[in-house]
């Protein structure tokens, strides 16, 4: 039976948390997501191979195996929720301290079709008077603080069908910025609680067809 990601995540997690925790837990999640969680199920001797400098996963190697199998197999019933939350609060915190490894990094992405539906989702919830006055908030306060220009230049320019969202390889730090001055600017034309409802209506509706999760539109929230 084919499993969908977010399930295999939840069975190797369900396993995972019972040996590891803290740092090791972490490090090991983000090793099968970023090259693992693509692949088959049961292709787990690589995977384990690839965590060897985990000491408990060393020490509990063949344990483990078996567990993964045994859970890979199961009905599902004892999956433990979702870690991809806290698994992105993990890589936040890392990046912040400097003290990621290339294995818990993600590859470079490209934003386009997710950021384009946070921003189609939020811009068509408003007005067109008040998207006005929401759009040239937020291109004046990138260019205050020097948000990258070819995504402030591409932001200006979107909005009608000559001209798609491109972003390219612009920082995931720059969208960010850009999507909380857009945040700002609809708190100040509609006030904090249905700017919280547009925004969080935005992030689902990305998060509903994305299907990468090194660009889950979470991360666009995360400080």
């Amino acid at each position: 039976m084919t499993m969908t990601i977010e399930a295999k995540r939840r069975a190797v997690f369900t396993v995972l948390q019972e040996t590891l925790q803290g740092d090791g837990l972490w490090r090991a999640m983000w090793r099968w997501q970023n090259h693992y969680a693509q692949k088959s199920q049961f292709e787990l001797n690589g995977f384990l191979s690839d965590c060897k400098d985990i000491p408990e996963v060393a020490n509990n190697r063949s344990q483990l195996y078996r567990q993964l199998i045994g859970i890979l197999m199961d009905d599902g019933a004892r999956l433990k929720p979702d870690p991809m939350d806290e698994m992105l609060k993990y890589q936040s915190a890392q990046q912040r301290s400097g003290s990621l490894d290339e294995m818990e990094l993600f590859p470079a992405q490209d934003w386009t079709d997710v950021y384009e539906v946070v921003l189609t989702t939020l811009f068509g919830q408003l007005r067109s008077d008040t998207a006005r006055v929401v759009k040239r908030y937020a291109m004046e306060q990138s260019l205050r603080h020097s948000i990258s220009q070819e995504l402030a230049y591409s932001f200006n320019l979107w909005g009608d069908d000559k001209h798609p969202l491109v972003l390219g390889d612009s920082a995931l730090v720059d969208l960010k910025r850009l999507l909380n001055f857009i945040y700002i600017g609809v708190c100040e034309c509609l006030g904090p609680v249905d700017a919280d409802r547009i925004l969080s209506l935005s992030i689902r509706s990305a998060a509903e067809v994305n299907r990468n999760a090194a660009t889950d539109p979470r991360q666009l929230l995360e400080k």
